[in-house]
């Protein structure tokens, strides 16, 4: 896959390093985590939440990163990275919406 556009959409993030670090460090250590807690755990407070978060997150990207270059050949660039912490992060808010849209099926046909 050629990822030159991707790159090219943000030049302005080589000129912020200090935004750059801030944005890429809750993209990688929180983000991802943060949307997987959101599916396996229902019941727990704010700061098992983010504990969790971190936990999840660098498991989840550094699983996710070396299982796509071992298995699929995807090189590791920042790109390809990028891309494979969004798709992770996406499936599991989807997940996540597909959960709450059964719960509220079923509260509304077990209330007729």
């Amino acid at each position: 896959m050629d990822f030159s556009l991707l790159e090219s959409i943000i030049p302005f993030a080589e000129r912020l390093p200090a935004i750059r670090a801030i944005l890429g460090f809750i993209l990688v250590f929180f983000l991802p985590g943060f949307a997987w807690t959101l599916v396996f755990f229902s019941r727990i407070n704010i700061m098992e939440r983010v504990a969790l978060s971190v936990g999840l997150s660098m498991a989840s990207v550094t699983l996710s990163i070396i299982v796509l270059h071992v298995l699929f050949g995807v090189r590791i660039t920042g790109a390809s990275s990028l891309l494979t912490i969004v798709m992770i992060t996406i499936i599991a808010l989807m997940l996540y919406s597909l959960k709450r849209f059964v719960a509220r099926k079923q509260k509304d046909g077990n209330g007729d």
